[in-house]
């Protein structure tokens, strides 16, 4: 079913470099959380997820679109589009903090020692915006085994900086900060590099008037993407500032090891294969050919890589983090089978939705981000004694909102390929 299919092979290439890209994370969490405390982690788990809202912000989700055009350049112009808005946004950045520094740091709650990762903050997210839409370039060109080299290259640098880092006895406290910083910084460079070795620049990619005209004719997507994903940072987000404003900040270092361990699986290779699925479905939808034996497959593939994951976390999770990570980190172990299940729907169903981006279902998409975070409003005022009670509850409700989101994928889908009948 799988031998000579584009698609898969595709998508093999992209998992295979995001695996190894995670491996290397992965094998230097069991040194890394034995040279910074959980506090460290803590605001840095805070600092990450506040990157996240900023990233949606900074490329005003143009970056989504470098995919879908048949013309090369205007493809290109997207990309400038959300480069011009991501700098535009770290100068907005760093005049807020030039005057309201304090306020900000109260109320992310960051303790003073940690003030420089807060001006760090803007700059990584210019570099996180540029690598990310350099990224989207690669997957239009199909360059799929460069942007799996680019993530090898950007976890290898990100993780020997934070490690050499953390025996400096100036910068050892915000050493993770920095290191996840040059990680981008690479990134962004190495995808620079590989997008335009031997291309020659159109003047018109910086022309004002041109620029405005993209803007106009691709409105829809920060019309009606913006709100949606900031409140869909904010969904995952609620996880790390909930616990922060409940419990404490060691706790949220805890939930950065479960976080950390259960994306594995579901953030970057869902992510990797989203990319390819969207390349791939948008060209479905322009051929006029079914998308539904496509998504079959994909969901498939993505269960036979999700099922023997939950069964090691929900039978094995605490011997593993405790034996790995050292005896204080179990605490993190526990936490991971209360999330599992979630992080596994999100494995499954995430990727399937770039098939409502091909399909420009930009509205539909949107309803259901706004709902979802609907969903966990009343998380925010319920008192929780135990933090097991909270993770409980918001794990729950985030399954329901994915089983949700499967169905409306699955209906318009179906709906699209009946008119090709």
């Amino acid at each position: 079913m799988f031998k000579k299919d584009s698609l898969i092979k595709n998508i093999s290439v992209l998992v295979t470099g995001t695996v190894i890209a995670q491996i290397i994370p992965v094998a230097l969490q069991p040194i890394l959380k034995r040279l910074f405390t959980p506090e460290d982690f803590g605001v840095f788990e805070i600092y990450l997820k506040t990157l996240g809202i900023l990233f949606v912000i900074f490329a005003m989700k143009y970056d989504m679109a470098i995919i879908l055009p048949k013309n090369k350049i205007k493809a290109l112009l997207i990309l400038s589009l959300s480069i011009s808005f991501a700098l535009f946004f770290t100068l907005i950045s760093y005049l807020l903090l030039l005057f309201f520094d304090t306020e900000i740091m109260n109320l992310l709650r960051f303790p003073i020692k940690y003030k420089i990762a807060l001006y760090l903050l803007p700059l990584s997210t210019l570099f996180f915006s540029g690598f990310n839409a350099f990224n989207y370039l690669l997957i239009r060109n199909k360059k799929f085994k460069a942007s799996s080299i680019n993530k090898i290259n950007r976890r290898a640098s990100e993780g020997i900086s934070q490690i050499g880092l953390a025996y400096s006895p100036i910068l050892k406290h915000i050493g993770l900060f920095i290191g996840n910083m040059l990680g981008n910084v690479i990134y962004f460079l190495s995808a620079y590099y590989q997008s335009f070795k031997g291309f020659k620049f159109d003047k018109r990619f910086f022309n004002p008037r041109t620029l405005l005209h993209i803007s106009k004719e691709y409105s829809d997507l920060p019309k009606y993407n913006i709100i949606p994903e900031l409140l869909n940072a904010g969904f995952f987000a609620a996880l790390s500032f909930l616990v922060l404003s409940k419990f404490n900040i060691q706790e949220v270092g805890y939930m950065e090891l479960t976080q950390r361990i259960l994306a594995i699986p579901t953030a970057f290779i869902a992510y990797s294969v989203g990319q390819v699925l969207l390349q791939k479905t948008s060209e479905l939808v322009n051929t006029k050919q079914k998308l539904t034996p496509e998504i079959k497959k994909v969901f498939l593939l993505l269960l036979a890589m999700v099922l023997p994951f939950i069964f090691i976390i929900l039978f094995f999770s605490a011997p593993i983090f405790s034996f790995a990570f050292g005896k204080e980190w179990v605490i993190s172990g526990l936490y991971a089978k209360y999330l599992v299940v979630f992080y596994a729907m999100g494995f499954l169903i995430s990727p399937l939705s770039q098939t409502l981006i091909s399909l420009q279902k930009f509205k539909i998409n949107a309803i259901w981000k706004i709902g979802r975070f609907i969903l966990i409003i009343p998380i925010f005022f319920i008192s929780f004694e135990k933090i097991d009670s909270y993770l409980i509850t918001y794990s729950i409700l985030g399954i329901v909102s994915y089983i949700i989101y499967f169905i409306i994928i699955f209906y318009h889908s179906k709906k699209f390929d009946k008119t090709l009948q």
